[in-house]
C-alpha cells in the first residue's frame, strides 16, 4: 500500500504539467492582439478637398475652389486653393441714354490661402469637429465697363462709365467658423460661416458667405 501511495505521488505531477501545458499553449493562441495603430507621416498629413460656395438674391454667386491642406502642428492646418467664381448683380448700372438697368455679370479666377485650427486636442467629442478659419484670396475679374466721367452708365455709387472692357482685381480678408463631419473613412464633409472683413467697392460678396466642403484624407 505504502509503494502504491509513493508511485501515485511520483505520478501525479507528471500527470498535472501533461495536462496543463496543452491548456497554456491554447490560451496563447486565442489570446486578442492589439490593433495596429497607423503611423503619423507626411501624406497622412495630407488631404484633398475642395469647396463649394452659394449665394442667391440680388447678388448670385457660385465658387468652385479644389484646395489641398497639410496639418502642421497639433491640429492647425495650411491650405492652399484655386478658386473659380461666377457672380451677376441684377440692375446693377443705369444706362442713361436708353433709360433702363443693367445686369452685371462676370467669371472670376484667383487663389487662396488659409489657416484652419481643429478643437480636438481640447474636446475629445463633437464639440472637438467645430474649427476657426481665416484666410486670403486674391481674384480678378473683367468688368464690362471702364470709368469714364464722361460715360453715361451709371453705377450705384454714382460712378461714371462707358462700355469697354476692364480687368479688376481685389483682396478679401475671410474669417469664421465651421463644422467638420465625418461620413465614412477618410472622408469628410465641411460646413462653413465666413465674414469678409476687407468689403470694398469692388468686391461681390455680401456677409454671411456660406460653404460646403468635401475632403480626403490620404
Amino acid at each position: 500500500m505504502r509503494k502504491n501511495t509513493v508511485l501515485l505521488a511520483l505520478l501525479l505531477p507528471l500527470l498535472l504539467t501533461s495536462y496543463l501545458c496543452p491548456a497554456q499553449d491554447s490560451t496563447k493562441i486565442f489570446h486578442p492582439t492589439k490593433p495596429v495603430v497607423p503611423k503619423d507621416n507626411f501624406w497622412r498629413r495630407l488631404s484633398v478637398g475642395g469647396n463649394l460656395g452659394f449665394q442667391f438674391g440680388t447678388v448670385t454667386g457660385i465658387m468652385v475652389s479644389p484646395e489641398i491642406r497639410i496639418r502642421t502642428f497639433d491640429q492647425l492646418y495650411v491650405g492652399l486653393g484655386f478658386t473659380y467664381q461666377y457672380f451677376m448683380y441684377r440692375d446693377y448700372f443705369w444706362d442713361n441714354i436708353n433709360k433702363q438697368y443693367l445686369d452685371f455679370s462676370s467669371n472670376v479666377y484667383g487663389g487662396r490661402f488659409y489657416l484652419r485650427y481643429y478643437l480636438r486636442s481640447i474636446f475629445n467629442s463633437w464639440i472637438g469637429n467645430l474649427f476657426a478659419h481665416a484666410e486670403y484670396e486674391y481674384m480678378a475679374y473683367i468688368q464690362p465697363y471702364h470709368y469714364d466721367p464722361y460715360g453715361k452708365i451709371i453705377d450705384p455709387y454714382y460712378n461714371t462709365y462707358s462700355p469697354g472692357k476692364t480687368t479688376i482685381s481685389y483682396n478679401s480678408i475671410l474669417v469664421g467658423a465651421g463644422y467638420s463631419q465625418p461620413v465614412a473613412g477618410r472622408v469628410f464633409i465641411d460646413l462653413l460661416i465666413l465674414f469678409n472683413l476687407n468689403d470694398t467697392y469692388y468686391s461681390f460678396y455680401t456677409n454671411p458667405i456660406f460653404r460646403i466642403g468635401v475632403g480626403v484624407g490620404l
